[in-house]
């Protein structure tokens, strides 16, 4: 059967009711997952886990967004968007569920550059880093688009964490890459309607003329204040971490697990677990 041909930039209704699945066969799918969240085994250290055993009463897992926030339905920029929500609140309403409110580390991940796969606006978008940074597994794809890259924004991604309602630490990946591009920069502020734009202000979901609105000025906007952190990994998981005003757990500096760092064994991270050590979201 042959497929058709992509569909164009697609526009959804001002309202659009959240569909859910009704009868026997949702309820079976929800004790299912519940099911599934509470026999997840823990993963880390053992002396890790056994203490999140015996301060949470539960088994530690991992929730994994399939998409970035940029994308989320309501929030993203529309409507270069996906049709599901990309934040945490699907996760946290199905911890609620299976006993687990209130529990989860809300951990945002984050590279030291800013890409993104198909159209839509991409502020510090650099055609050279393409090429200085390439992506062996994100190519041109006939439904995503091409991949695309940019230096880090500031602005994006701290529009992501507000939308997101915060997060409680950080995780930084290609903490490498600033050796290997030594022209890495950091957008700390838009040129945006003729004016310098620092903070992008976040909405209630629902308004997705709001969003179509702000997608229309950011693809007029160009970055306007920069700087650097340099070649030095330390000083970028410092300066990112600065810019969207929270802690850095988790340091990545390569493409394996053997090159992941947890800052919180070292005692290089200021994140405080507290009682939140059940469930990674």
């Amino acid at each position: 059967m042959r497929l058709p041909p992509p569909p164009a930039a697609q526009t959804r209704p001002a309202a659009r009711p959240v569909v859910r699945r009704a009868g026997a066969a949702a309820g079976a799918a929800r004790r299912a997952l519940r099911g599934r969240l509470r026999g997840l085994r823990p993963r880390g250290h053992p002396r890790r886990r056994r203490a999140s055993r015996a301060a949470a009463g539960r088994r530690a897992g991992r929730l994994r967004g399939a998409q970035g926030v940029l994308l989320d339905e309501w929030h993203g920029f529309h409507p270069y968007t996906t049709w599901s929500t990309t934040t945490f609140a699907n996760a946290e309403t199905l911890l609620a569920e299976a006993g687990g409110a209130g529990t989860a580390l809300r951990l945002g991940v984050v590279r030291t550059y800013t890409t993104r796969h198909g159209p839509g606006p991409l502020v510090t978008e650099d055609p050279e880093l393409a090429r200085e940074l390439p992506e062996p597994h994100n190519g041109h794809g006939r439904w995503q688009g091409a991949f695309r890259t940019g230096h880090f924004d500031a602005v994006a991604h701290a529009y992501a964490v507000e939308v997101c309602g915060g997060v409680d630490a950080l995780a930084v990946t290609h903490l490498d890459a600033p050796a290997r591009c030594p022209g890495l920069r950091i957008a700390r502020a838009y040129g945006m309607d003729g004016r310098l734009v620092e903070h992008l202000p976040a909405g209630a979901p629902g308004d997705l003329g709001r969003q179509a609105a702000l997608t229309a000025r950011l693809e007029a906007a160009r970055p306007a204040v920069w700087d650097t952190p340099g070649a030095d990994p330390d000083a970028w998981s410092a300066a990112v971490g600065a810019a969207l005003s929270a802690p850095v757990a988790l340091e990545s500096y390569g493409p394996t697990y053997a090159d992941v760092r947890d800052r919180r064994e070292t005692g290089k991270s200021k994140y405080v677990s507290g009682n939140r050590s059940g469930v990674y979201v």
